[in-house]
């Protein structure tokens, strides 16, 4: 037996920090993904790569009392588009389609509610695990509100060369410096609430620039002042971070920017900060059985 699952990219977070009661986020699905097969096979491979996916399997097996001795013919197999340790959901990706995947082998039905308390069983995950834009509580797993909204926008990623480990990152005490972004937070999220309500793209990047400076006193992007700038020229909607990575998003709208002018202006201006810089399509997000 064979099922095969596959889980969009983000690039980052629309917003992220404390909102409320606690830290939440908004991530967003773009056009790159990871490909989970799950084989049962009677030769065993493990990878060490895909450790958080093995214990992402026992976590579902347990969710769904059944017996961890499936796992022991069961191989798991990953291609994937999305880079590693840059904030772009990577790890969530992997989890999320080798649940969701395990879980059609077994026959089980599996809500985005469910898949959400599992992955976080294993380490805080992005809420592109959800069809639709979604408040999500990463560290908890619980969804606060979903936007049935889509937006029709273009993406420009910088993706610097440099890593970074989010569970180390996480374990570092920012809770000070997230408190005191509090405000600025709130007042993202609630502009945010008017883009969704008007299906304003240009509130959703004013938005998602909010957070991306009030992030700058706990993980400062190299140059994200300029590059806010030179979007707004260009006539973009705004740009987003990845809170706890490496890459910074430019949303754009294809009927009003040149996005082959953009991708070379960016390139020309940032080719020493950002390694890789390159476009995309914002996508819904969740996990697609094929």
């Amino acid at each position: 037996m064979e099922v095969n699952a596959l889980c969009p990219a983000s690039c980052g977070e629309l917003i992220q920090g404390i909102i409320g009661d606690g830290e939440k986020l908004i991530s967003y699905g773009v056009e790159l993904y990871t490909h989970i097969k799950l084989k049962e096979e009677i030769k065993k491979v493990r990878h060490e790569s895909l450790n958080k996916c093995y214990r992402a399997l026992e976590k579902t097996l347990d969710y769904f009392n059944e017996d961890k001795s499936i796992l022991e013919n069961i191989n798991v197999y990953k291609e994937s588009q999305i880079p590693i340790g840059k904030g772009m959901a990577s790890s969530t990706a992997d989890m999320a389609a080798a649940v969701v995947a395990l879980s059609s082998m077994i026959n089980k039905e599996i809500t985005e509610e469910e898949l959400a308390q599992i992955c976080v069983c294993v380490e805080p995950t992005d809420s592109t695990i959800f069809k639709e834009l979604t408040l999500f509580d990463h560290l908890n797993g619980r969804k606060i509100k979903n936007f049935s909204w889509i937006p029709n926008v273009s993406v420009l990623i910088l993706e610097p060369s440099h890593i970074l480990e989010t569970q180390k990152f996480r374990k570092l005490d920012y809770n000070y410096l997230r408190n005191k972004n509090k405000g600025k937070i709130e007042k993202a999220y609630d502009t945010f609430i008017k883009a969704y309500e008007n299906k304003d793209i240009y509130l959703l990047g004013k938005a998602s620039e909010y957070s991306a400076l009030a992030n700058e006193i706990i993980l400062k992007k190299n140059k994200l002042n300029e590059i806010i700038d030179l979007s707004t020229k260009f006539g973009c909607a705004g740009v987003n971070i990845a809170h706890s990575g490496t890459v910074v998003g430019v949303l754009y709208e294809d009927s009003k920017v040149d996005g082959d002018k953009l991708l070379f202006s960016f390139k020309k201006s940032f080719n020493r900060e950002y390694e890789k810089i390159y476009t995309t399509k914002l996508v819904e997000g969740g996990v697609r059985r094929i």
